[in-house]
């Protein structure tokens, strides 16, 4: 599993909506529900990704030690993308929830 650019593009571009609509006290209505409407489309996205089926619900160790090794390397590396993923997703869940209270 792999954070897709996808995401990480949905990501960068609200880092970069947010900033631009900096003080947020300040910014209109319509780009308060422009901001939730693509932070509600980046929950789905990571959401999305998360149930997805990875390489964590399918991996069969194989028989060989030495193929074992970069088996559990891949997937150490799924789990701390889905780990990320699933920040990711409360994180952007709670700017989210914040904006509902401008």
């Amino acid at each position: 599993m792999a954070i897709s650019s996808t995401i990480t593009t949905a990501l960068a571009s609200l880092q970069a909506q947010l900033t631009a609509a900096a003080p947020l006290e300040s910014a209109s209505h319509s780009t308060i529900v422009a901001l939730q409407l693509n932070l509600d489309n980046l929950v789905i996205s990571t959401q999305s990704a998360l149930t997805a089926t990875s390489i964590l619900d399918t991996y069969v160790a194989p028989t060989d030690p030495i193929s074992i090794i970069p088996g559990i390397l891949q997937l150490t590396t799924a789990a701390t993308d889905a780990a990320n993923l699933s920040l990711m997703s409360g994180s952007v869940g709670r700017v989210n929830h914040n904006l509902d209270q401008l």
